[in-house]
């Protein structure tokens, strides 16, 4: 039941702020782990891994979580033209577009080796997380903002805030990533089914920052 929200986050978002937290998290950095495990068969090290994956994520689950407390009944209705219909489709498809841009810009810049574009978790990163985690981040933070305050106000003003707080962290984290590179994708093989095996040759900014840290 999605309880007001559009069918394109209501999977999430129609269940309460705890479970629309959880699934923040299980998108990332949960399956990010997860497939870490499984298919690059290596577990996740906080140094090795970028802030916004580690830090930036789950702050943005919270922020997903007090959004949807704030709405309780769906999204607002203040932001209803913008996230119901076919403004939830946009949504998603402008996450999904951002994906797709940024994992090409990165290989042409010489981010990520061709080889580290495609790990399984660079895959997801791209292909599951924007979308998802975009979309329904996108959709319970501006519903939360633009609830209307009721009485007593002050325990929306301290969401309110509180999402402010998290969103802003989050991006911070972001930025930060892109001035101190971590390794985030080693290169993977997907004829050994697994990351490839060392010694990796410093061909890319995050495999040149690994190597250094080293």
């Amino acid at each position: 039941m999605s309880a007001g929200w559009p069918a394109a986050t209501g999977w999430a978002l129609g269940s309460g702020p705890a479970l629309a937290g959880l699934a923040a998290l299980v998108i990332s950095p949960g399956a990010h782990a997860l497939i870490a495990a499984v298919m690059e068969r290596r577990l996740l090290r906080p140094r090795l891994e970028f802030t916004a994956v580690v830090i930036g994520d789950p702050l943005l689950a919270v922020a997903v979580a007090v959004g949807v407390a704030l709405s309780p009944h769906g999204a607002s209705a203040g932001v209803q033209p913008v996230v119901l219909g076919l403004g939830s489709v946009l949504i998603l498809c402008w996450w999904l577009a951002f994906g797709l841009w940024q994992w090409r810009a990165e290989v042409r810049s010489g981010y990520y080796t061709r080889d580290q574009a495609l790990a399984p978790t660079k895959i997801w990163h791209q292909l599951g997380v924007y979308p998802l985690l975009g979309s329904i981040g996108c959709t319970s933070v501006l519903s939360g903002l633009a609830a209307p305050l009721a009485h007593p106000a002050a325990p929306r003003i301290v969401g309110k805030a509180a999402i402010a707080v998290a969103v802003l962290a989050w991006g911070l984290t972001n930025v930060y990533d892109r001035r101190q590179p971590k390794l985030g994708h080693p290169p993977y093989s997907w004829r050994l089914l697994r990351s490839a095996r060392k010694p990796w040759l410093a061909d890319s900014v995050t495999l040149r920052a690994y190597l250094h840290a080293g």
